[in-house]
């Protein structure tokens, strides 16, 4: 029962917390909001994209993209925004070592270590024509 009451406090953190990003890029920005139409409003206000936005509205409903690709795909110029989330990796070491530890009143040279590391991965993809949306992924 308290697990279930701790997993949804830490939910509604999380989400209150993507949802105030967005609202403080709109904040900071808004000619740039007022510019959209009623839909792209709507859209970005949720965190959403929609085929056709420009890219002001990509990044304000996503943010910043951690990386951009440019190229010419069939004679049309075409860019990539890049965004990426991070993965835990749990690391476990056995070490030995000369001096001899007391771990869990077993007295032993080996004894085990254990971190948590995080790695980058793309987490979405937009791609724009003519700084309009034409596609994108996004990792569910």
């Amino acid at each position: 029962m308290h697990l279930k009451i701790i997993f949804i406090f830490i939910l509604t953190l999380f989400l209150c917390n993507c949802s105030s990003k967005i609202q403080s890029r709109i904040d900071e920005n808004p000619k740039m909001f007022a510019s959209l139409t009623g839909t792209q409003k709507s859209a970005v206000s949720k965190g959403m994209i929609l085929k056709g936005m420009p890219m002001d509205a990509v990044y304000l409903a996503w943010g910043k993209p951690d990386g951009t690709k440019e190229g010419n795909i069939n004679g049309k110029n075409v860019e990539k925004w890049r965004y990426s989330s991070h993965m835990p990796i749990w690391n476990q070491n056995v070490i030995y070592s000369d001096h001899h530890y007391y771990h869990h009143d077993y007295y032993d040279p080996f004894y085990n270590s254990t971190s948590v590391g995080y790695i980058p991965y793309t987490s979405a993809v937009v791609e724009f024509e003519n700084r309009k949306v034409t596609a994108w992924e996004q990792e569910r």
